[in-house]
């Protein structure tokens, strides 16, 4: 690993005001693309996710590790007029702010960006918010789970006739975290032509519009409204998981047409070929009912890894179901290098999933564990003119 000069974003510095996920995910990005972190935690707390888990290693939770590397915590409350004071010194020495605080949260302490623009006009200010800055919700909380539902991701999740499921990651929360990121990056790329900071806003709404915008436009067209369909797309066919003699094995023929030939005749369906149910793309998605029985009853005769060899061998895309402990054991997941370990302090070895980027030149993943609470008076922050702040008081909380 090459010193820290190298890392891309070396030299910027961030201040981190942001809980829970999307914010977190977002500043831990940059540290491990190289910028000073510095995350602002309320005394005597700190962030929830310290203190919720579920797991904990020898007191840290697990939770919080796994999105706060790289950072330096500072203590300080802003609510009072010594908190808020320190703050701006450490505004006046950062180029960029992330917050996501409910809209209006900050302004009531004069620190949203419309209020620090003026005096410090260089500064890059990002907001992730659930709903969005405007709007008549815009000033309500949010979740990822909620805005699951809100966004009508929920109602196309699960099976039909079963009842809503949710995404099992906090999917919208880590999207909105990755627009941020490019929001941040595309503002810092302009501020070397003009000067200027400026708002960068994602929302987690936003987020989920954007990655069902193939169902939009389908549906704005004139299509179906979309529904739950397990795991079949309502775009392709064969495109889903198929019952083998002992799992479920995906595939993925896609429109392309020598795929289809070529399933038929590995499966032994050549009769299938050519009628008029499943001839073309179009009509296979139309009859994937009676599309799925006709293959379930030859994949149901071997396992999934027979047929995952056949398919493969002949370039059809596909993958047996596996087991989250499958998948962290295979040769393709330890040839990628995805998974490591570092030293914590107080938490001792810790697993760590690196930044998925990999820069032929330059590191992209921090190597400084997450800080304990209140770790964070290092030679960055000295470097910044900055001393601990640990003013009496609380916030409420702001999502």
């Amino acid at each position: 690993m090459t010193g820290a000069a190298s890392y891309p974003l070396a030299g910027v510095r961030v201040l981190d005001l942001t809980q829970y996920i999307a914010g977190p995910y977002t500043t831990q990005v940059l540290a491990d693309l190289g910028a000073t972190v510095l995350k602002v935690e309320r005394p005597g707390r700190g962030d929830v996710y310290r203190a919720q888990g579920p797991l904990f290693l020898n007191g840290e939770s697990v939770s919080f590790l796994a999105l706060n590397r790289g950072k330096r915590s500072l203590l300080l409350d802003w609510s009072v007029e010594e908190g808020r004071a320190a703050l701006r010194h450490l505004l006046s020495e950062v180029d960029v702010v992330v917050e996501n605080m409910r809209p209006g949260t900050l302004a009531r302490y004069g620190l949203d960006y419309e209020s620090l623009h003026p005096e410090f006009p260089r500064l890059i200010y990002c907001s992730i918010s659930a709903f969005g800055q405007i709007g008549p919700r815009a000033s309500e909380g949010g979740y990822d789970l909620t805005i699951q539902a809100f966004s009508g991701l929920m109602s196309m999740t699960g099976h039909p006739g079963g009842p809503p499921a949710k995404i099992p990651v906090a999917a919208l929360d880590f999207g909105s975290a990755l627009y941020a990121t490019v929001g941040i990056l595309a503002a810092l790329r302009q501020r070397e032509d003009t000067g200027k900071g400026q708002w960068v806003q994602t929302s987690i709404l936003e987020t989920s519009l954007a990655w069902l915008s193939l169902h939009i436009a389908t549906f704005l067209a004139g299509g179906p409204e979309p529904g739950p369909a397990g795991s079949r797309s309502p775009f392709f066919a064969p495109y889903e998981a198929y019952r083998a003699e002992d799992g479920y094995i995906v595939v993925c023929g896609t429109g392309v047409l020598e795929i289809w030939p070529n399933l038929c005749s590995i499966l032994g369906l050549d009769h299938l070929v050519d009628d008029p149910r499943y001839a073309t793309n179009s009509a296979r998605v139309e009859n994937a009912d009676a599309l799925r029985d006709e293959l379930e009853l030859v994949f149901t005769t071997r396992p999934a890894a027979y047929w995952e060899e056949r398919l493969t061998e002949a370039r059809i895309a596909c993958a047996s179901v596996q087991r989250l402990s499958d998948v962290l054991e295979s040769a393709q997941v330890r040839a990628l290098g995805i998974l490591d370990t570092m030293e914590h302090p107080t938490a001792g070895t810790m697993p760590v999933v690196r930044l998925p980027i990999t820069l032929s030149d330059a590191p992209s993943t921090a190597t400084v564990a997450p800080p304990r609470l209140g770790e964070g008076m290092g030679s960055e922050m000295e470097a910044m003119g900055t001393a601990p702040v640990d003013p009496a008081g609380g916030r409420a909380e702001d999502r």
